[in-house]
């Protein structure tokens, strides 16, 4: 765990050892050299010599853990969240925004370089977000026996949660129901039959989403209602099913207690001027500016015209889809989690879109047959999860569709899956980035790739 703020420097141990860090890596962590070793040591910044301790090393590289600060650089920020050494999820709070920005940017590059030997072109666009407030959902893990309950955030690395009362990163609106939330909890016959809990913000609300391992006792149905009620919070209960017991149009059970809390009984969030509806516990971007910015950048990449036909695959509940199907004569969004089809098709009878059509596949198949993948499409946009689309490349490359944007959250698998595309006569055209989840490793990428002629 990385340790910072020390009232008093700790003695040099024989385990310890000084390195002057020169560089910072992808993920925010200060690179220096000692004894022809690459050292990468967490909560180091460039300009700093460290004490650190070896955790674990294989041949030139290694992992150290960060001890005492003996010289502090002046970027260096102090962080806000009086919980950052125990959660470890926010790992980058001692960076200021742009050096957190510059960090990810020039990491994206340096990996490109470095896999495609090509010289890729600045990005162009490079977008930040405000590092605390932007987060717009959370789960909160929780855990106890008779005496206590422990409600809050699983630490980083092992399963022990860490006790919150506020969060900065979240939306104010958010932070300020863990409190009540925790007390709603010690007012239960049985929380044992919690698994974990979602608080999630829309443009028209607040809901929370209690996910249970059976049926709640009425009197703690009505210990929640009560909560959403004083709070202004609908609130949503939904039974853990068996994997594969639910049908595309029979979602798990799921209880709305007060749904008059919503106008219109439905979360939403607007998407480039389209209402987005979507359920408690389904995916959505967490930082909503973020999005709206990227959106507007797969567009813009994409140049969509009234002749097009996309193909949007991993699309969700319709988050790029639904704001382009406006655009383009049709687009075929694909996604892999029912609940996610379900609700794209709703949002597109309830928006009264009618070129927007959802399949239910798993890209990770072979889906070369089936008529979705046989149509005609002139543009594809990709937005898969961290394990990234390595089974639609090729289909891409036979495809030979013109204009690819890929979406990535990850990288490393998104260099691994483009570059079958490089090999196969596609031209690396832009790229952008925008920085989705502030504080963290991670960061949010838009790449734009063409057909050669």
């Amino acid at each position: 765990m990385v340790k910072f703020y020390k009232p008093e420097a700790k003695k040099v141990s024989p385990k310890h050892f000084s390195v002057v860090i020169s560089d910072v890596d992808i993920k925010g962590k200060g690179i220096g050299k000692k004894d022809g070793v690459t050292w990468f040591v967490s909560g180091a910044l460039p300009g700093e010599e460290v004490v650190v301790r070896e955790i674990s090393r294989k041949g030139s590289t290694g992992e150290a853990e960060l001890i005492s600060i003996l010289t502090r650089s002046s970027d260096r920020q102090q962080p806000v969240c009086r919980y950052y050494e125990k959660c470890g999820g926010c790992s980058l709070q001692h960076m200021s925004a742009s050096q957190e920005l510059s960090c990810k940017v020039n990491g994206i590059k340096r990996l490109m370089n470095k896999v495609f030997r090509l010289d890729i072109p600045e990005p162009d666009k490079i977008e930040g977000s405000a590092k605390y407030g932007y987060r717009r959902s959370l789960r909160l893990s929780v855990q106890g026996d008779r005496r206590e309950i422990h409600m809050g955030f699983r630490q980083e690395k092992n399963s022990r949660i860490v006790e919150i009362d506020e969060c900065p990163v979240l939306k104010e609106g958010l932070s300020r129901l863990i409190t009540p939330l925790r007390e709603t909890l010690a007012r239960l016959s049985n929380f044992k039959l919690i698994g974990h809990l979602e608080l999630v913000s829309g443009d028209n609300g607040t809901a929370l989403l209690v996910r249970t391992i059976n049926l709640l006792p009425a009197g703690d149905e009505e210990i929640f209602r009560d909560f959403g009620n004083r709070e202004h919070v609908a609130v949503y209960l939904q039974i853990r099913h068996e994997k594969g017991r639910e049908e595309l149009f029979q979602r798990e059970e799921l209880k709305a207690l007060n749904p008059e809390i919503l106008e219109g009984g439905r979360l939403w969030y607007n998407d480039a001027g389209v209402k987005v509806f979507f359920t408690p516990g389904d995916f959505i971007q967490i930082n909503a500016e973020m999005n709206a910015r990227m959106v507007a950048a797969v567009t813009d990449y994409l140049e969509p015209t009234l002749d097009d036909e996309i193909w949007d695959l991993f699309s969700g509940a319709g988050n790029f889809a639904l704001a382009l199907a406006g655009k383009v004569k049709h687009v075929y969004g694909v996604e892999v989690v029912r609940n996610m089809v379900y609700e794209a098709r709703l949002n597109a009878e309830t928006l009264g879109i009618s070129n927007a059509e959802f399949i239910l596949q798993d890209l990770s198949d072979d889906f070369a047959k089936t008529v979705w993948a046989k149509s005609q499409v002139n543009k594809v946009l990709l937005d898969p999860g961290r394990q990234g689309a390595d089974r639609v490349m090729q289909h891409l490359i036979r495809k030979n569709v013109p204009r690819v944007v890929y979406v990535s959250c990850n990288p490393l698998t998104m260099i691994r899956d483009l570059k079958p595309l490089l090999d196969n006569g596609y031209i690396f055209e832009k790229w952008s980035a925008f920085n989705m989840f502030p504080n963290t490793e991670h960061v949010e990428t838009v790449v734009l790739l063409s057909r050669a002629k």
